[in-house]
């Protein structure tokens, strides 16, 4: 196997003698052991007649074994010992994976191994597990991405499997006359999940000896099926199912333009990877490029290019166009642009540059490889051992063994008109005139989603004139990037120190430069914190800081797409007192980028056409928020109550809907007027240049920081308001209800305190609300700090039971969870304690993690990085008496806690209902009265 020289890791493949392809990994350096299982089989598995039937057993796996019975034993298990666990399921694959501390590993593993020989697939949780299923498929019924595929299904050869529907429903999945589904799922496992379907990736401590005796042991009595995998071979479109165009009603507000070109499948070229070739020129984002000539004609925000669905014996080739309102009159002209670009590629041979590029970045990705957490390592491998030989387990993503033209060329041949499907994405048919839509333009609707859509061939003539299509001067190639760093250099150590130090602290200025001496990749990041009192005078300032980000990105993308392209990321984001600039990748070049960047944030210029387009663009994503799953909406509402500097999506939305381009230029300059900053320099890089890297920013900002200019950052305080109940009318969404408990203070042993109550009501409050009363698919219990503030957060999303139901549900549960806790046993509260201790103290895998907690670090005010140490300790140092008090005194309603109870509503008769309850009702609004503190 070919590895990285940066991988430290020990490898082993083999295959057991059942024919179980199995793939160990000795990490030394980790604290953690993972494990996941990959099966080729999946919903294109699924009999006609059971539609969601591999989907279902996925499920059931969970849900006991003969060694252990007990439906909820593995999940709690894993979660006693501070691990995660999870499965899904594709079209051709299905994979289960966990982590969890390696000293729990084998107990861990016996249970996981389980699921593949001896599960219970018990009656009893095959009927309650069937409502589960329902839920998740109606949590999605609004979903724009599943009803896009829904759509697709309908449109393709219904003799593929991909038309078959993948989730399942109560209806698919019940019993009928003479046909048992517990039967039919066991005789469905029985057939498919068989050792030589299956591929099995362990990485942990543990030796590479240790690993192989436990496989052996735990998964050695999976049955072989001694008979290939079954091939697909029929073919996803026929004829009829090409040169169509396809017309559907998105629910939210979205314009999108994807043509999509039929291809057989690629995975015999990988090691060529010609589709990446095509990806990089049709996706270009440069000067010359299609996207690059919409921008310019106002007619399209962004475009990518590749991506599409894959398997084993097709794969979708998409260019997807973000459009604008003024591009939707202009359909045909945008496809006339993109085949205009594509009879340029194959005009004449391409360049072998262009591969000479990609293949110099893959090289340095995996040259420079950055580790991944176990769980991600096994995860990916467990799949790459799927579709590559054993050699190229690790190296098959990255490998670009030589220029092929040939390849390209046949690739090329695919994307012709009549090979295409037009995919036009909006609530209302463009049209090219000023005439009226019919009213029954949409004149189809899926099944399974409901969606509106509309099936047409193209136009003979259309698809001889995008064959036969005329060159466009404004299109042309990229030239050669002068970014890319074939062999860059890693600095000798200078400084062993540990921890970022503040070099610099001057009135209004900080910067904090650490050299990296772990990972030693040539790498670094760069964070740029500018806050701005003016940012966060009004909601509207709020608005205009989220439109200078977008604004901004706009305008210097296309003169540093090279940089991007060569490893070298730079981001803008918003945040509660400004905006941050963030550099990351290959660490040569970053100072150019910065100073380029630097020049443009100050001194840019806009056009009123782009910032009318930007402003739409954004008030149309605030209206899209309305459109989100309801504990989204809930969750949003909680957060913009609790933060004043974070107003809802409807508070921007109406702030930014009058403002002028005079108001928002003039704002881009006072912005900067008045701000502090603050500097991370962490990676590859000597103290001098994290010197003249400082020397830029403070040029580019002319002195005008100050520590007068700082921002606080606000939270409300709950303390003594009681019960406040905040509805949200969501009457085309899902029931939902979110009690959330903020503590008042951010001690240390407040922090510790709420973190382990978490941990031990999670899995329990999740048995409860989706197993045994199957409310729905999103329950859970979660740890939830506002602005460094501890906080607790209760929450349930149901297709059937209404809010102040789940909300009745959720306060019996808490009133019940004293009794739950007194059950514990000493050594079962150890190992919980020992679990959240290990999963903080889990070591950084990459530089990028590491200066993501570095600059947290910062941004908390832990200016000596020692809280998740002093955390550790203060949890480890806790007795199991303290979080039962916490339970009485901040949960429980004798104690009469501060809490804010959010419940979705959907007539008149819930707010009747809501009105008899004797608790506070506020608003957003109501919550300005009461007071803030730091």
């Amino acid at each position: 196997m070919k590895q990285s020289q940066n991988d430290k890791k020990i490898y082993l493949p083999f295959t057991l003698k059942n024919g179980l392809k199995v793939l160990l990994i000795q990490n030394k350096e980790t604290e953690k052991a993972a494990a996941a299982l990959a099966v080729n089989v999946g919903h294109f598995n699924d009999p006609h007649d059971r539609q969601g039937l591999a989907h279902f057993l996925e499920h059931m796996l969970f849900l006991g074994t003969e060694k252990y019975p007990d439906g909820s034993e593995y999940q709690k298990f894993i979660g006693q010992y501070g691990g995660s666990n999870n499965a899904w399921t594709a079209t051709e694959h299905t994979c289960f994976f966990f982590d969890i501390h390696h000293s729990h590993f084998v107990e861990a593993l016996d249970r996981f191994s389980q699921f593949f020989t001896v599960p219970l697939l018990s009656k009893s949780f095959v009927y309650s597990e069937r409502q589960n299923i329902d839920a998740e498929f109606k949590l999605k019924l609004k979903d724009d991405i599943r009803r896009l595929y829904d759509v697709h299904k309908e449109t393709i050869n219904q003799a593929h499997p991909f038309s078959q529907f993948s989730v399942g429903t109560i209806d698919t999945l019940n019993d009928r006359e003479n046909s048992c589904i517990r039967d039919e799922v066991a005789d469905f496992f029985k057939r498919y999940y068989r050792a030589d379907y299956m591929t099995l990736a362990i990485e942990g401590p543990q030796s590479i000896k240790e690993l192989k005796q436990l496989v052996k042991e735990k998964f050695s009595s999976i049955k072989c099926s001694n008979k290939p995998h079954p091939v697909i071979d029929t073919p996803l479109y026929l004829p009829e199912h090409l040169a169509i165009k396809i017309d559907i009603k998105p629910v939210k507000e979205d314009r999108k333009l994807i043509l999509s070109f039929a291809m057989p499948s690629i995975d015999d070229v990988y090691r060529h990877k010609p589709e990446s070739i095509l990806s990089y020129l049709l996706g270009h984002e440069g000067k010359g490029s299609i996207l690059s000539l919409l921008k310019h004609k106002q007619w399209a925000m962004a475009l990518t290019a590749g991506a599409g669905i894959n398997g084993s014996n097709f794969k979708d080739f998409n260019i997807s166009i973000a459009l604008t309102e003024k591009g939707e009159p202009h359909l045909d002209d945008i496809i006339d642009i993109v085949f205009s670009y594509i009879h340029l590629l194959k005009k004449a041979p391409l360049p072998e540059y262009y591969y000479q590029e990609k293949q110099a970045i893959a090289d340095i990705s995996f040259l420079y490889h950055e580790q991944m957490s176990p769980l991600d390592s096994v995860s990916q491998l467990v799949i790459n051992m799927q579709h590559y030989p054993v050699d190229d387990y690790i190296f098959g993503d990255y490998v670009m063994e030589a220029w092929c033209q040939q390849s390209v060329s046949k690739l090329l041949n695919y994307l012709a008109s009549d090979n295409m499907r037009i995919i036009h994405i909006n609530q209302q048919q463009a049209l090219s005139t000023q005439e009226e839509q019919p009213s029954n333009y949409f004149n189809k609707t899926s099944f399974w989603y409901q969606v509106p859509y509309r099936v047409e061939n193209i136009a003979k003539n259309k698809l001889t004139q995008w064959k036969n299509i005329s060159p466009i001067k404004a299109l042309y190639l990229p030239e050669p990037n002068p970014y890319i760093a074939k062999s860059p250099q890693v600095f000798a150590v200078e400084s062993n120190k540990l921890k970022p130090e503040l070099v610099e602290d001057i009135n209004g200025f900080k910067l904090w430069y650490k050299q990296d001496i772990s990972f030693k990749v040539p790498k670094g990041h760069i964070y740029l914190n500018i806050d701005s009192p003016v940012a966060v005078s009004s909601y509207a300032n709020i608005a205009m800081t989220r439109l200078f980000v977008d604004l901004y990105t706009d305008s210097v993308i296309e003169d540093n797409y090279d940089a991007e392209l060569a490893g070298i990321h730079y981001h803008l984001y918003a945040h509660q007192g400004g905006i941050t600039v963030q550099l990351s990748g290959i660490s040569i070049n970053q100072e150019k980028l910065l100073t380029q960047l630097l020049a443009k944030l100050k001194n840019n210029k806009y056009s009123q056409q782009r910032f009318e387009l930007f402003k739409q663009q954004l008030l149309t994503h605030w209206k899209n928020a309305t459109k989100s799953k309801s504990i989204s909406q809930l969750f949003s509402k909680l957060s913009s109550a609790m933060q004043p500097n974070n107003p809802s999506s409807q508070m921007l939305l109406e702030a930014l809907v009058d403002v002028t381009f005079a108001q928002f230029m003039q704002f881009s300059q006072d912005f900067f007027k008045q701000v502090t900053l603050e500097v991370l320099i962490h990676g590859n890089w000597l103290l001098t240049h994290a010197q003249n890297i400082s020397h830029d920013i403070k040029h580019a900002f002319d002195h005008h920081f100050d520590d007068s200019y700082a921002v606080e950052c606000t939270v409300m305080d709950m303390t003594g308001q009681g019960d406040i109940i905040m509805p949200l009318m969501l009457k085309e969404h899902d029931h939902a209800c979110v009690l959330y408990f903020p503590f008042a203070d951010r001690k240390l042993s407040t922090i510790a305190k709420t973190m382990l109550l978490s941990q031990l009501l999670s899995p329990l409050f999740f048995q409860r609300m989706r197993t045994e009363k199957q409310y729905g698919y999103l329950v859970g219990v979660g740890y939830i700090p506002i602005n460094r503030y501890p906080g607790i957060a209760f929450y349930i999303q149901s297709p059937d039971s209404d809010a102040i139901e789940l909300m009745n549900a959720i306060d019996e549960f808490i009133e019940q969870a004293l009794a739950y806790l007194q059950t514990i046993d000493k050594q079962e509260w150890q190992h919980l304690q020992q679990g959240l201790a290990s999963q903080l103290q889990e070591q950084d895998t990459s530089l990028r993690i590491r200066s993501q907690r570095f600059w947290a670090a910062i941004c908390n005010k832990d200016h000596d990085f020692s809280h998740r140490d002093l955390l550790v300790a203060e949890i480890l140092q806790l007795n199991f008496i303290d979080i039962e008090e916490t339970l009485t005194t901040q949960l429980l309603q004798q104690a009469s806690p501060d809490r804010i109870s959010l419940i979705s509503l959907k007539n008149a008769e819930e707010i009747n209902d809501l009105n008899k309850m004797s608790a506070q009702i506020k608003s957003i609004t109501d919550f300005k009265q009461i007071k803030s503190r730091k």
